[in-house]
């Protein structure tokens, strides 16, 4: 169903399509809730949700959706909060939050999505931290944090993401600096923090990053200098500085770069 505008709720009875598969409700303006009817639909594996503005929340029995796979809530700019029973998706691998405005966080238990390799909370405004517990997906690959404005730090635990290979933190403006621990993710070929204008330096153990490809620093305006570590990144074949406004000098070492 798509651009229903004027739809205003689903019938109990959805929860009879014991076939269904994939459900879109694109652009369906005037939905404020799903039935909790929802959840018997056992053979769901996508429930894609963008731009339901007036979307309020989410069922507390949505676990029960045991097949659900990819779950997209783009543009929901109503929704607050999550239910802590998300945290139950075990064949979860894709969990979409683009644009959520106005929500303020993830319950603790996202780290119990095991098979999460996914996630996306590009330009939501409101989330100031991510949980610890974010370091127990041993399965995420991707993690965009474009736009998140208000993110003040990332957890130490963003160090323990064994499988991280793309980190974009590009426009998260309130970020003055970057855990240690970032230097432990071994899976790392992309770091992207274009415009984070109060990141003021990079951690020495930047250098760990083995298998990063692309460091993007553009418009850094308040980074100075670069860590001397960073020419032991030897697979690096892009890295951006444009306009790091402040940047007074490169490291001698980075010479050492040899696929640059």
């Amino acid at each position: 169903m798509i651009q229903c505008e004027n739809l205003n709720e689903l019938p109990q009875s959805i929860g009879n399509l014991s076939s269904l598969s994939r459900f879109n409700l694109f652009y369906c303006e005037s939905i404020a809730s799903l039935p909790t009817t929802i959840s018997q639909l056992q053979h769901l594996t996508e429930l894609r949700l963008e731009d339901c503005k007036n979307l309020m929340e989410l069922p507390h029995n949505i676990d029960i959706l045991s097949s659900l796979s990819m779950l997209d809530l783009s543009h929901c700019k109503s929704i607050e909060s999550l239910p802590t029973t998300i945290g139950q998706l075990q064949h979860l691998t894709k969990l979409q939050f683009k644009d959520c405005e106005n929500l303020k966080e993830l319950p603790q238990n996202i780290g119990n999505l095991s098979s999460l390799s996914m996630l996306d909370l590009s330009y939501c405004w409101s989330i100031e931290s991510l949980p610890a517990t974010i370091g127990a997906l041993q399965h995420l690959t991707e993690l965009r944090l474009v736009a998140c404005v208000n993110l003040k730090k990332l957890p130490q635990s963003i160090g323990k993401l064994s499988s991280l290979s793309m980190l974009d933190l590009s426009y998260c403006r309130s970020i003055e600096s970057l855990p240690a621990t970032i230097g432990e993710l071994q899976h790392l070929t992309q770091l992207r923090l274009v415009a984070c204008e109060n990141l003021k330096e990079l951690p020495q153990s930047i250098g760990n990053l083995s298998s990063l490809s692309m460091l993007d620093l553009a418009y850094c305006d308040s980074i100075e200098s670069l860590p001397t570590t960073i020419g032991q990144l030897h697979h690096l074949t892009q890295l951006r500085l444009v306009a790091c406004e402040n940047l007074k000098e490169i490291p001698q070492s980075i010479g050492n770069l040899s696929s640059l």
